[in-house]
């Protein structure tokens, strides 16, 4: 992803995407490239007006609203930590780990799997806190149904 300035993902030997690094990770075109690049929350619920409709709350989406349900992608640092009370989504920290410039909390509730924002590390957190998260829409990467 360094060295170069356009890069082929293989999937079974076929073309899954072709990209700048900053295209490839950010705006991946299928589940597979989103989770072969870098860390990734897969989200799979309803759509609502707008919105993914979670277990903690309501995210915000660009795109496709009147979609049934949909798959969608956020990567961890694209992620704000902010007060439980006045969040569109919570969860309970599971775990915090130390990585150096950030810190990486795993969330349960949030969604119907383990969440993960890397934060940094000036945000206070402990296992067993309740957390609100703040996402903006446009950082959420609606993916297409897996064929």
């Amino acid at each position: 992803m360094e060295l170069g300035d356009r890069v082929v993902v293989m999937q079974k030997g076929k073309i899954a995407q072709i990209g700048t690094p900053r295209e490839i990770y950010f705006t991946p075109n299928s589940r597979f490239v989103a989770e072969f690049i870098g860390a990734a929350n897969i989200l799979e619920a309803a759509v609502e007006n707008g919105h993914l409709v979670l277990p903690g709350g309501r995210q915000p989406i660009d795109g496709d609203a009147n979609l049934p349900a949909a798959v969608a992608m956020i990567r961890p640092e694209t992620i704000r930590v902010v007060a439980a009370e006045s969040a569109p989504l919570s969860g309970i920290i599971d775990s915090v780990s130390f990585i150096g410039d950030r810190q990486r909390l795993v969330v349960s509730g949030v969604s119907n799997r383990s969440f993960t924002v890397d934060a940094p590390n000036t945000v206070r957190a402990k296992s067993g806190e309740r957390i609100g998260l703040s996402i903006s829409p446009d950082v959420v990467r609606l993916l297409p149904p897996e064929s």
